[in-house]
């Protein structure tokens, strides 16, 4: 039997796909699996695929699967399947995942993960490689943060050069911001209170912290000719009170 490559596209709450199934193949490998998995039935869609080797990959609670529907795919003779979930807290329509399927003699054989929408680190990643390739610099990325979960990211590049992060998180009830850009002035120039103080980060780069911001917990540094703000807010709001290590220790954390 000649070996097929599925896309399985995942919607959150594109109701339009609803009892659409038009391209949809009766004792299909693929087609039963993805009529499982609209039901809700991951130990009947375990059953399609070739369980020795393959794995149904995690997907959240929240998500509710409602319908699919099967469309040509950009390869020759293959086919696109997608799927609508529903995101009952944000309510709203957004591509939450992409999965390729690889069927062979009847089986799922391979079911590779290309795209995670519902992990709001995506966007982060995304970003940055746009960034990078658009300016054709480097980024210290995160590698640590002051929460153990986030809850939304945003962020967008700038035509001056620079790039602006956000990550929100409810654990909080507030966000980290990371502002990056080409250094153009010396960092004694972020220096606005007597109060402001300087530390060292391990690998001897000098830091600013400023003491008196009133909306931030605010840490500045500059590496590789670039310019980096820290910066945990809304202090109004913040459930956690912050001091200085817990930046130098993202800061430090940060490749």
């Amino acid at each position: 039997m000649r070996k097929r490559i599925w896309t399985i596209v995942i919607i959150l709450g594109f109701t339009s796909l609803a009892g659409t199934h038009a391209f949809a193949k009766e004792n299909d490998p693929a087609t039963e699996f993805a009529n499982a998995i609209t039901r809700n039935d991951y130990k009947k869609a375990q059953s399609f695929i070739d369980q020795d080797y393959v794995r149904i990959p995690e997907i959240p609670e929240h998500v509710s699967a409602q319908s699919y529907k099967l469309a040509p795919s950009p390869i020759n003779g293959e086919q696109v399947l997608m799927v609508s979930f529903y995101d009952e807290k944000r309510k709203t329509e957004r591509l939450a995942y992409i999965w390729e399927l690889s069927v062979n003699y009847g089986r799922i054989t391979q079911i590779h993960v290309l795209y995670e929408g519902f992990n709001p680190l995506a966007d982060e990643a995304r970003l940055i490689r746009e960034y990078q390739t658009k300016f054709k610099r480097s980024l210290l990325t995160l590698t640590e943060l002051p929460f153990r979960k986030v809850t939304e990211f945003h962020g967008f590049i700038e035509d001056d050069s620079s790039i602006e992060l956000l990550y929100r998180s409810d654990e909080i009830n507030g966000f980290l911001k990371v502002k990056a850009a080409p250094v153009t002035v010396d960092l004694d120039r972020f220096k606005f209170d007597n109060d402001d103080v300087y530390y060292t980060l391990k690998d001897g780069t000098k830091a600013l912290y400023r003491v008196n911001n009133n909306l931030a917990y605010e840490l500045r540094f500059h590496k590789n000719g670039m310019q980096y703000m820290l910066a945990i807010g809304n202090k109004k709001y913040l459930k956690v009170k912050y001091k200085p290590e817990t930046l130098l220790k993202i800061a430090n954390s940060m490749v």
